[in-house]
C-alpha cells in the first residue's frame, strides 16, 4: 500500500529538547524534595533510562505513586524556564517544506502537552506544514499505546498503513507497530534513545537524519 502520510514524534525527532525536559525534570524533584531519590545524575543515563508514559517513569525512577502527579505539575511550572534551550534540528523545515511539494500528508502524533508542543511549531515557523497535531491532551492515552497515532492518521482520514510513524524512542517504534504504520527509527546524538533501544524494536527503518525520508517518498 503506498504511502500518503508520515506522522511525527516531535521530541527528539523534530525539536532538540532534552536538555529542557531533563533540566526541567530534575528542577521538579528537587523543588518537591525527592533528590535523594532521583538518581539520575548524568544526561546519558537520563537516555537510558528514561520512558513513556512519563507517570511511568517516574515510578520507575522510585517516585511514590501519591507523587507522581505532583511531580507532573512542577514540571510544567519550570519547563517554561528552558523552553527557550529548545531548538530545531538543522534539515527540518526545508524536509517539511519538500515534503509538502511532493503532496505528502503531514501530521503530529506526541506526548508534549499540547500547549508546549503548539508553541514550539509556531516559534519556530512549521506549524503550518501540519495537517493535524495531536498532543498531550489531545488524546486520553501516551505511547506506546497506539492511539495517539491512531487518533492522527484518523483526523488525516487515512489508514495507518498509508502512514509512516517517524520517532527517536523505543515506545515510539512499540506504538508505530501497534498502530500497523510503518515505523521509522531517527538516532542522533541528541535523540532520548539509544541506538540499541530503538534497534531491539526492529523498526522498519532506521535513519540518521531526516532528509532520507525525501528517498522513501521520492513524489
Amino acid at each position: 500500500m503506498p504511502i500518503r502520510a508520515i506522522v511525527f514524534d516531535a521530541s527528539g525527532t523534530l525539536l532538540n529538547d532534552i536538555h529542557a525536559v531533563w533540566n526541567a525534570n530534575s528542577a521538579a524533584y528537587t523543588a518537591l524534595g525527592l533528590d535523594s531519590i532521583n538518581s539520575i545524575r548524568t544526561l546519558e543515563e537520563f537516555k537510558i533510562r528514561f520512558k513513556l508514559p512519563v507517570p511511568e517513569f517516574h515510578r520507575a525512577n522510585g517516585i511514590p505513586p501519591e507523587l507522581v502527579d505532583k511531580v507532573e505539575r512542577k514540571f510544567r511550572e519550570f519547563y517554561p524556564q528552558y523552553a527557550p534551550g529548545v531548538g530545531i534540528f538543522p534539515e527540518v523545515n526545508g524536509v517539511l517544506q519538500e515534503l509538502r511539494k511532493r503532496r505528502v500528508i503531514l501530521g503530529v502524533a506526541s506526548n508534549i502537552p499540547t500547549l508546549f508542543l503548539r508553541e514550539h511549531l509556531r516559534k519556530f515557523k512549521i506549524y503550518g506544514y501540519f495537517d493535524v497535531i495531536t498532543g498531550q491532551e489531545d488524546c486520553d492515552e501516551q505511547k506506546p499505546s497506539p492511539k495517539p497515532i491512531l487518533v492522527t492518521v484518523e483526523r488525516l482520514g487515512l489508514r495507518p498503513q498509508e502512514a509512516m510513524y517517524v520517532g527517536d524512542m523505543e515506545e515510539d517504534m512499540i506504538a508505530g507497530k501497534k498502530a500497523n504504520a510503518v515505523t521509522v527509527a531517527i538516532v542522533r546524538d541528541e535523540s532520548y534513545h539509544p541506538r540499541w533501544r530503538l534497534e531491539r524494536q526492529e523498526p522498519d527503518f532506521l535513519i540518521s537524519d531526516l532528509s532520507e525520508l525525501l528517498v522513501a517518498c521520492p513524489g
